[in-house]
């Protein structure tokens, strides 16, 4: 059962420039937003450690100027030395205060800067007493509070929001005994402030940045799809018409795309090259294959009318058909050696063969098959040499030409060959001192079904194929073969074939 054809485009299709803006537009977002969150995650640790070193500072200043009495804490004491009045004097704190201890009660920086903290929007300051009586605060809050026995700060939430707690036991300096609590609580209000600062602007930012990308993406989709674009309405144009000449307008860039450009151009001019070379070929097969189903009905139907009943008439009609039979069966066999010679890249792609041994071979043959002719060899090639053609293939040009020599030779019955060799090639020369060519006839002898007298050929039993079966063997072996000729005076065949070198595996 044969299944329907499955039509594309019955599907919904999405555009690949719109799935290459989108993909290249969610690329640069996510780029920058992984990177932008990056920023602000370190953004955050680095203002959060800030934010803990300021309510350690307040700790172990609040601490250092309370600590140096030997009683306990009282509101009095609490009160003076973290009221920011700095002028008092000994005996207002006490005899456990000593001038030394009046150096924490002068205006210093540090002291500013531990006051300037303590009065930050957010912070609150308590001290408590051993016994967990609140002694002093900077702010009424309803703040719990826990006592311990080092210094201690820890994540907690404040209004729903994080914030954090430190707690710090007072020693006095004098006794070392534990004299107090202090307590700070910190909302982290700036800290919450420029998170959210920062969130906007990277919010801002990001929309901005994903506009930006989106009209990237889509130059940068155009752009690319641009040869895309050029390809298709080419392979449209040869779709509607196969002869068509529409190729790819190449650009001046050099990328990958260009390369393909060029590669589909290349395979368009070798299908249309050979689209014409079967056309051409359909043609001629049909104008040789005329002629000798003509003759064949031409006989048979002499023979049908009165020609059986001729003994003569009949013999004659029965060995003419059968002559074109035989000349029909060497058509169909050269048509499928220049078949199998078209596929030699495919196949034959590694073959070598020593060169001399071979034409050695053939020319002693040939000199077997036409004991009337001389055939001279001049092998200037020294030492022994293997060329990339598989050994039939190589004997099957040398007989093509050396057939064609002996056929077209005239009273001068003399086959040169001549073999020499490069870096690269060994040259072969087939001479004869027949008819020759005119300088057309050079130009188009290796065409299929070719021949330079029509009739003649015919009559020596040629096809015309011969020569186009040599060329396109060589061609498949990256080979040459062209012809010098002046007519009445011979013809000399020139064959390049490329000498076999080992490759080195890797």
């Amino acid at each position: 059962m044969i299944k329907p054809y499955f039509n594309r485009n019955d599907k919904k299709r999405i555009s690949l420039k719109w799935k290459w803006t989108i993909g290249a537009t969610l690329a640069i977002f996510l780029t920058y937003t992984i990177f932008t969150v990056a920023i602000f995650i370190g953004f955050r640790q680095i203002m959060l450690t800030e934010e803990t070193q300021d309510v350690k500072e307040i700790l172990v200043g609040v601490t250092n100027r309370l600590n140096g009495g030997s009683n306990a804490l009282s509101k009095e004491k609490v009160f003076l030395s973290l009221s920011g009045n700095y002028t008092f004097s000994a005996l207002e704190l006490g005899e456990e205060y000593d001038q030394r201890n009046l150096v924490y009660g002068q205006s210093s920086n540090y002291q500013d800067t531990i006051f300037a903290k303590m009065n930050e929007e957010g912070v609150v300051v308590r001290v408590y007493s051993p016994t967990s009586r609140l002694l002093f605060e900077t702010e009424p809050k309803d703040i719990p509070f826990k006592r311990t026995a080092q210094l201690l700060i820890e994540p907690i939430k404040i209004k729903n929001k994080e914030g954090l707690q430190g707690i710090a036991p007072i020693y006095s300096r004098v006794t070392q005994n534990l004299i107090g609590y202090v307590q700070v609580n910190n909302e982290m209000v700036n800290y919450h402030q420029m998170s959210e600062k920062i969130l906007w602007a990277i919010g801002g930012i990001g929309i901005l940045a994903l506009v930006f990308s989106a009209v990237l993406g889509y130059l940068l989709a155009v752009n690319f799809l641009k040869p895309i674009k050029k390809i298709t309405n080419t392979m449209n144009d040869i779709r509607k018409d196969t002869q068509s000449t529409s190729r790819i307008e190449l650009d001046e860039g050099n990328d990958e795309l260009t390369h393909l450009s060029i590669v589909f151009n290349d395979m368009l001019d070798r299908m249309q090259k050979y689209i014409e070379q079967q056309k051409d070929f359909v043609e001629d097969v049909s104008h040789e294959l005329r002629t000798p189903v003509a003759i064949m009905e031409g006989h048979l139907k002499l023979l049908n009318r009165w020609g059986k009943d001729d003994p003569e008439i009949l013999d004659e009609s029965l060995q003419a058909s059968l002559q074109e039979v035989e000349r029909m069966k060497s058509l169909v066999q050269e048509m499928l050696d220049l078949s199998r010679a078209e596929q030699v890249e495919i196949h034959y792609k590694n073959e070598k063969t020593a060169i001399k041994p071979l034409v050695l071979q053939t020319i002693n043959n040939f000199k077997l098959i036409y004991p009337d002719f001389v055939f001279n060899l001049d092998d200037d090639i020294r030492e022994e040499t293997d060329v990339s053609i598989y050994r039939n293939h190589l004997e099957q040009i040398l007989v093509i030409i050396l057939d064609n020599a002996v056929k077209y030779s005239s009273d001068r019955k003399e086959i040169h060959v001549s073999i020499a060799s490069d870096n690269q090639n060994v040259d072969i020369a087939i001479q004869d001192f027949g008819e020759g060519m005119t300088q057309e006839d050079t130009e188009r002898i290796f065409n299929r079904f070719y021949r330079v007298d029509k009739a003649r050929s015919r009559y020596k039993g040629g096809n015309g194929l011969g020569l186009a079966i040599a060329k396109e063997l060589l061609t498949g072996y990256k080979g040459t073969i062209f012809v010098e000729s002046v007519l009445n005076h011979g013809s000399i065949f020139r064959i390049k074939v490329p000498i076999y070198f080992k490759k080195i595996e890797e």
